[in-house]
């Protein structure tokens, strides 16, 4: 123990440690939308859970058969296993004693056996945690062998071009032997660097469980989260990022699933609402409500040809029922009744990879007008995403009498920092 305040997490580590069954789970999600995730968590895993928000993470406690619920999650990206949390007294001017306390702390206190574990049996990874150190010597032989063929002998398609999150443990053998990457997320000051710290853990565990080293084949990816002077030890679960499903066909600005379903749950869909996403671009909006929320009736459409051919694709590749309709229309005049929508959810032409500021000045209002003649008086609710928060908040100043903002959240996606506006659809009628 150190006189360090003891962090959330900390805290909700040392209630799995005391109970064998139980794990700490963490799951990223997109900054700005972690409320979206929680409120998920308790909706699909447990309502009595304690869950810990960071930005753009959050953690929670689970017995390993609630597992299959985290995975059906929708507002993630990805999923670890947090397998230790420790603190130290780091001195912040002497990096060569800081990493002597982290490598000390390694070899004698780590103690990752339980998370292991668990971890196995949620990648259903089928080789070898604990080899022998013969075992690991010939494997590391024959990797070594491997990795110096010239680059002419590899087989094409070889996924270790280009690959960064390794293989998927579930398709490894009884004979594999555990292959792991280690890297480090820091946060605060700190007298050394990210990498030093994930050669220092690396370089241990290698001689506590004789794994192999493999930067881009590897099984397990340790993360190691240094924020100020607590480490957090965490074991990747999904070997790809959670966002990666429902789009095949991708346009310069398609929206990740994780985000649409957070943007979705913000307009709080009922069965039997009409969703619409009037700029649907690839799909990516209603794609997610129909799978996500099949009660509901979804219409997309977009002016431009080519993304209404590429969300054509995108659906057809999902199999989606005949609920979602797809239709070539502009925001500017659908061709819908009046107060005829619920919810409307889409991503507005932002100006930085898409459209023009100047002309969003314009169109925003434009859409705006439209959106309310079509949204139901009194009940119908809308989720704009934007990054040109001017031309938005100009739009909804000449409407304010037909909206009522309910909500604005600032989302991080991708480096752009974007708007999400929650608006309710007034009593007033609509008047051209």
């Amino acid at each position: 123990m150190t006189d360090i305040n003891e962090s959330d997490l900390y805290k909700l580590f040392k209630k799995s440690e005391e109970a064998e069954s139980v794990y700490t789970i963490g799951t990223t999600v997109d900054t700005g939308l972690e409320w979206q995730a929680v409120d998920e968590c308790k909706e699909k895993v447990d309502t009595t859970l304690h869950v810990v928000k960071e930005r753009g993470k959050i953690y929670f406690n689970i017995r390993l058969d609630q597992f299959s619920k985290v995975k059906e999650m929708r507002s993630i990206d990805n999923i670890f296993l947090v397998s230790d949390v420790r603190q130290f007294n780091f001195s912040e001017d002497d990096g060569e004693t800081d990493l002597t306390l982290l490598k000390n702390a390694i070899e004698k206190d780590l103690r990752l056996e339980k998370g292991l574990e668990a971890w196995k049996a949620m990648t259903g990874f089928r080789g070898k945690l604990y080899p022998k150190q013969e075992e690991f010597k010939d494997a590391d032989k024959l990797l070594k062998a491997e990795k110096n063929q010239p680059p002419e002998d590899a087989v094409v398609g070889d996924v270790r071009k280009g690959r960064k999150r390794g293989r998927d443990p579930s398709l490894s053998s009884e004979e594999d032997i555990l292959k792991y990457r280690v890297t480090c997320e820091r946060t605060g000051s700190h007298a050394f660097e990210s990498g030093q710290v994930a050669r220092v853990i690396g370089g241990e565990l290698q001689d506590k469980y004789f794994w192999l080293v493999d930067l881009t084949m590897y099984h397990l990816e340790v993360i190691c989260n240094l924020v100020q002077n607590e480490l957090a030890t965490c074991l990747r679960i999904t070997h790809e990022s959670k966002h990666r499903r429902n789009i095949i066909h991708f346009g310069p600005t398609t929206l990740r699933a994780t985000v649409c379903y957070s943007l979705l749950r913000l307009a709080n869909p009922k069965p039997g609402d009409i969703i619409i996403d009037p700029m649907c671009g690839g799909g990516s909006i209603p794609i997610e409500a129909a799978i996500a929320f099949p009660d509901t009736y979804v219409l997309c459409g977009d002016n431009h040809e080519k993304a209404v051919a590429r969300t054509k694709l995108n659906i057809d590749a999902q199999s989606i029922n005949h609920k979602t309709e797809l239709i070539t229309w502009s925001v500017a005049k659908l061709p819908l009744k009046d107060s005829y929508v619920d919810i409307v959810v889409t991503d507005m032409p932002f100006g930085k990879r898409s459209g023009s500021m100047t002309d969003n000045r314009v169109l925003y209002k434009r859409y705006i007008t439209e959106l309310a003649r079509v949204a139901k008086l009194g009940t119908g609710r809308l989720v704009l995403l934007t990054y040109d928060r001017r031309s938005i908040q100009m739009a909804l100043q000449s409407a304010s009498n037909l909206f009522k903002v309910i909500k604005m959240l600032g989302v991080n996606m991708g480096g752009l920092h974007t708007a999400v506006y929650v608006l309710k659809r007034t009593k007033l009628p609509y008047n051209p």
